[in-house]
């Protein structure tokens, strides 16, 4: 089996459940799919970053999917890198911490049919921790030992939104020096495809030899300033041929928020500034994960 199941941005959070539903339903069809595994492209949580019941909170949500679950982070999950869409909320070492320990690790390789699959901690990058070279060095071995397997990179942000060339710094994607530093690795190890959420939006196209595919948020819909579309769903890429092949998972059910509603129009900053409005008992989501 070849098919791997991509969820991202599911913005989960015990005190605000604005996208349990659409979580639980990307769940039953993940499950329903059965593929080799399912990989979360960050942003599990709303406010992952300074609390730890968040964190614990996703990580326990996550047992409601079958089989192997490998999860990545996001700006939501451990902070931004510098200089970051909310600077209260740049990456740092216990934010890393946190994270490795409801998860118990922010990268991974997997391989699957005829792919290598490399997903990274997007946020590290730029970020000038000691995590950042680690990572890089980690990459560049799994790149290596590919033995001519295509290479699929995943991670939560996109390398850009247009073009490599774009030299201005973004909360959007990868910013320019640390993209300028990962490009010559890539083009060098065989890296075909790059798999990425974020921008709650889908896209699929290939730029300079490398497919980029951006993947619909859990959560709530992005915006159509970036080129892509704006998406809620989950997608399933088979992995057993040469060039892989992307299918739509069906989300009966599943509600297009629209932030701006949520957020009523600017009267708060941030949906973890909003009042309370927990999902169902936490118990009820621990007993609903054990069936």
């Amino acid at each position: 089996m070849s098919k791997i199941v991509f969820l991202s941005d599911l913005h989960l959070s015990p005190t605000h459940g604005f996208f349990w539903d659409n979580f639980r339903i990307a769940c039953d069809a993940a499950n329903d799919a059965m593929a080799e595994a399912v990989i979360v492209t960050g942003d599990l949580c709303i406010n992952g970053p300074d609390s730890d019941e968040e964190m614990d909170f996703a990580a326990r949500a996550l047992s409601r999917l079958r089989g192997q679950v490998l999860a990545i982070p996001g700006n939501h999950d451990v902070g931004d890198e510098p200089p970051g869409q909310d600077p209260a909320q740049i990456v740092d070492g216990p934010r890393l911490a946190r994270w490795d320990e409801a998860f118990g690790a922010d990268r991974f390789a997997l391989d699957v049919g005829a792919w290598r699959l490399i997903g990274l901690n997007a946020q590290l990058l730029g970020s000038s921790l000691p995590q950042e070279v680690e990572q890089m060095a980690w990459m560049t071995q799994h790149i290596d030992g590919a033995e001519g397997r295509p290479v699929a990179l995943v991670l939560h942000k996109p390398l850009f939104i247009e073009t490599a060339a774009e030299d201005q710094p973004t909360a959007s994607s990868i910013n320019p020096a640390p993209r300028a530093a990962l490009l010559p690795l890539l083009e060098a190890g065989g890296v075909k495809m790059v798999i990425s959420g974020h921008l709650h939006a889908s896209r699929d196209r290939v730029v300079d030899g490398i497919r980029h595919l951006w993947l619909p948020a859990l959560a709530f819909l992005g915006s159509a300033s970036h080129g892509g579309t704006p998406a809620i769903g989950a997608l399933a890429v088979d992995f057993s041929g040469p060039e892989a092949v992307v299918t739509e998972l069906p989300m009966p059910g599943a509600v297009a928020h629209d932030l701006a509603v949520l957020k009523e129009h600017g009267r708060y900053k941030f949906l973890r500034d909003m009042p309370p409005c927990p999902p169902p008992a936490e118990q009820t989501v621990l007993d609903d994960a054990a069936e």
